[in-house]
């Protein structure tokens, strides 16, 4: 896998979501050894961390990581009740990435670092840094997201990032507020990513990182505009998705329902590297060749899937069909 590279550990990369539950490990294995291969794993990936599972319920935990360039977002959920780094761990690996620590609903957690005690909440959330010793104390259900940022990336818009770890960050705040909803969309996300947006999303994330802590002055002033654009890039795409079926869906629909212009809606689709008509033209194949190869959809005819996805016309839907996927349409159920 491709990642970029942070004192030899992931930070963030081109690569799709990495989900390792304790669901996946041999069932023979006991509870102990179970715990054991998990930390190994989480160990070769994340980081030289110490991990404690809880003594007094069975070993059971979901870790997901998902990296976007010089960011990458992780969600831990289970039974695992410290995460301590320790300034061996420090020194063994070196990586000197920052975290921004958010908690997501479940059990409350303690965040330990630079000499400062934080309870994270639904009201608070704490920057973090891996160069530093420091721990995480989970509570019966531990369960956070952690937002991983380069140092150089993160110190290039708040110089003064240094001052602010291991103290409370108001999670009311809008900006934190919409980087902790954000993190949960993007690690919910079903489909496949699209490598044209990664880039837009990693600049979308480290903007609102920074207005989150504080960023004043020239790099405030440009992360707020990029993370207008970014959010109304985020608000066409899903516009997009939800109505390309409909043979008379247009850019023109798409500004009129979220209040911009139709310049504004494909100078964005533009920006993110293809045209509206590009888009719309491939959600409509994916979504055809999908039901071509459903079981489900066996008793549709060719041309009725053709017309369900928003092609009004069969031999342009097999001409697209066959020039994006070396097949005819009707040859893509046969081989299925």
């Amino acid at each position: 896998m491709e990642n970029e590279e942070s004192g030899g550990k992931a930070v963030g990369g081109r690569i799709h979501k990495v989900v390792f539950s304790s669901e996946q490990l041999p069932a023979h294995l006991n509870d102990q050894e179970r715990f054991s291969l998990w930390r190994d794993q989480w160990n070769a990936l994340y980081g030289s961390v110490e991990l404690r599972r809880a003594p007094d319920r069975p070993f059971s935990v979901d870790f997901e990581f998902m990296p976007i360039g010089e960011v990458g977002i992780g969600r831990l959920t289970g039974s695992i009740d410290r995460i301590k780094r320790s300034k061996r761990d420090v020194a063994s690996d070196g990586a000197d990435n920052f975290c921004i620590g958010l908690h997501d609903g479940r059990s409350d957690i303690i965040s330990i670092q630079n000499e400062q005690e934080v309870k994270i909440d639904r009201d608070t959330a704490v920057l973090l840094t891996n160069a530093e010793p420091g721990q995480i104390i989970g509570g019966p259900q531990t369960g956070w997201y952690a937002i991983n940022l380069s140092r150089d990336r993160l110190l290039a818009s708040v110089p003064d990032a240094e001052g602010l770890i291991g103290k409370p960050l108001d999670a009311s705040s809008p900006a934190l507020r919409h980087l902790g909803q954000y993190a949960k969309f993007l690690m919910d996300l079903k489909q496949e990513r699209d490598p044209a947006l990664d880039l837009h999303v990693e600049t979308m994330l480290v903007d609102v990182v920074a207005l989150a802590l504080g960023a004043r002055g020239d790099p405030a002033e440009a992360a707020m505009r990029r993370g207008l654009r970014a959010m109304r890039l985020h608000d066409i795409l899903a516009a997009i998705k939800s109505g390309f079926h409909n043979p008379a869906f247009s850019s023109q629909t798409v500004a009129q329902r979220l209040g911009l212009s139709r310049r504004y809606v494909n100078d964005l689709l533009a920006e993110s590297g293809s045209s509206f008509a590009e888009r719309v033209l491939e959600m409509r194949l994916q979504k055809a060749r999908a039901m071509l190869l459903d079981p489900a959809c066996d008793r549709l005819k060719v041309s009725e899937i053709g017309w369900s996805c928003g092609f009004n016309e069969v031999p342009y839907f097999n001409r697209r069909f066959r020039n994006r996927f070396g097949m005819t349409p009707t040859d893509q159920r046969e081989r299925s």
